[in-house]
C-alpha cells in the first residue's frame, strides 16, 4: 500500500511540474540612420531583422559573422522580416512557452533577442520585451553605417556628335573592399547604359579603427571598363583627345581609374561608331533622263569595287513656271555602311566613284557630313 501511494504521489508531482503554458506575441518598431540630419531621422530600408527567444543562440549567430561577409544565421531564430522603405518593421506570432507565467496561465511577457543586419550597417544586437496576445511597437534603433555608398553618374558620349550615345554599353566598375583588418576581393558592379545612368557602389567606410576615430574615410580608386553590349559590335570606346597625340583613337581594352569621394561622382566615357552610314549623294549627271548612275567605294586594294547603290536620272520641275531640269539623281548611298576600326579623328572618310552617262567622278565622303550634292 505504501508503495502504491509513493507511485501516485510521484505521478501527481510529474503532472504538475511538466505543465506549461504557450503564448504568442509580436514586436515592431523603427530602424533609422544614426547620422541622419533630418527630423525625424531617415529610416533604413531593407534591414534584415531576426528575432530569437534564446540569448545564447542569438549571441552565437552574432559571433559567427565576419565583417565584409554576408550574414547567414542558423535556423534557430523564431522570426524574420525586412524593414520597409521608411525603416519600419513588424514581426508577429513569436511563440514561447512558460512554466510560471507572470500573469497566470492567460498572459505573460518575455524578452526577445534581436539581430539587425544590413550590408552597409553591419550586424547589431538588441533586445526588447513583448507581451502575449499583442504586438509591441517598442523597438527604436539607430544604426551607424560601416560602409559608404557613392552614386556614380555615368554619361557615355559619342565623340562624332558630342552627344550622348544611343548604343547600349555594358559598364563594369571594380571597387576595392579590403581594409587594414580585412582582405577581400574587389566587388564588380555591372550595368548596361544607353546615354547616361547611375551605378550605386558600396565600399568599407574606414581603413582602420584609428581612421574611424579621427573621421578619416576611405576614398577608393575604382576601375571602370566599358564596351558595347551587342552581338554585332558597331561602336567602340575611344580617347577624347585628352592625350599626348591629341586624337580620338579607338581603345581596345578601355580601363579607367578614378578616385571616388563624396556621395555622388560624375564620370564621362567616350566612344564612336565602327559601322558608319554612307552620306547620301544627290545631284545631276549629264542632261539625259533614265540614265543609270552608280556609286562604288574603294576596296583595300585601291579599286572601286564595293557597291554603294545605283539609281536612274529623272526630270525635275522647277518652281511654278513648268521649267524642268534633266539628269537629276538622288539618295545614292542611302542604307549602305562601311566599317572603320582605325580612324583617329571624330569622323571617318571613304573614297567613292560615281559613274553614269559615260562620265565618272571621284569623291571623298566624310561620316560627319550627312549629304553631298555633285554634278558631273
Amino acid at each position: 500500500m505504501k508503495k502504491i501511494s509513493s507511485i501516485f504521489i510521484l505521478a501527481i508531482s510529474l503532472i504538475f511540474t511538466s505543465c506549461y503554458s504557450v503564448f504568442s506575441g509580436g514586436t515592431g518598431g523603427l530602424i533609422v540612420d544614426a547620422e541622419s540630419t533630418s527630423t525625424p531621422k531617415r529610416g533604413i530600408a531593407n534591414v534584415d531583422i531576426y528575432a530569437y527567444t534564446d540569448s545564447e543562440i542569438r549571441d552565437s549567430d552574432y559571433g559567427s559573422w565576419r565583417e565584409g561577409t554576408v550574414f547567414s544565421p542558423s535556423n534557430s531564430y523564431y522570426g524574420h522580416t525586412t524593414t520597409d522603405a521608411d525603416g519600419s518593421f513588424v514581426i508577429s506570432n513569436i511563440v514561447w512557452k512558460e512554466n510560471k507565467p507572470d500573469f497566470g496561465k492567460d498572459a505573460d511577457y518575455t524578452t526577445i533577442y534581436l539581430l539587425y543586419y544590413h550590408e552597409n550597417y553591419g550586424l547589431t544586437k538588441d533586445e526588447t520585451v513583448i507581451t502575449s496576445d499583442s504586438t509591441s511597437d517598442t523597438v527604436y534603433a539607430e544604426l551607424t553605417s560601416i560602409r559608404k555608398t557613392t552614386a556614380l553618374n555615368i554619361s557615355i558620349y559619342d565623340v562624332a556628335t558630342s552627344g550622348l550615345t544611343s548604343h547600349n554599353v555594358l559598364v563594369k566598375v571594380s571597387v576595392p573592399q579590403s581594409t587594414d583588418t580585412l582582405t577581400a576581393d574587389a566587388k564588380v558592379y555591372e550595368q548596361t547604359i544607353s546615354g547616361n545612368g547611375t551605378i550605386n557602389i558600396s565600399y568599407p567606410r574606414w581603413k582602420n579603427e584609428a581612421d574611424k576615430k579621427n573621421g578619416i574615410e576611405i576614398s577608393p580608386q575604382v576601375k571602370i571598363s566599358y564596351s558595347q553590349s551587342a552581338d554585332q559590335i558597331t561602336w567602340k570606346a575611344c580617347a577624347n583627345a585628352d592625350n599626348n597625340a591629341q586624337n580620338y583613337a579607338f581603345i581596345d581594352n578601355p580601363s579607367i581609374n578614378k578616385t571616388i569621394s563624396n556621395s555622388s561622382y560624375n564620370i564621362s566615357l567616350y566612344g564612336k561608331s565602327t559601322r558608319i552610314s554612307y552620306p547620301t549623294v544627290s545631284g545631276t549627271c549629264g542632261s539625259a533622263d533614265g540614265a543609270v548612275v552608280r556609286m562604288l567605294a574603294k576596296d583595300s586594294s585601291g579599286n572601286f569595287t564595293i557597291d554603294c547603290g545605283e539609281t536612274t536620272t529623272y526630270a525635275q520641275t522647277i518652281g511654278t513656271s513648268g521649267t524642268q531640269t534633266h539628269g537629276n539623281f538622288s539618295n545614292l548611298g542611302n542604307g549602305y555602311y562601311w566599317t572603320d576600326t582605325t580612324y583617329t579623328e571624330r569622323y571617318s572618310t571613304q573614297e567613292v566613284q560615281l559613274s553614269g552617262s559615260g562620265s565618272t567622278k571621284n569623291l571623298t565622303l566624310r561620316s560627319d557630313v550627312p549629304s553631298y550634292t555633285v554634278s558631273f
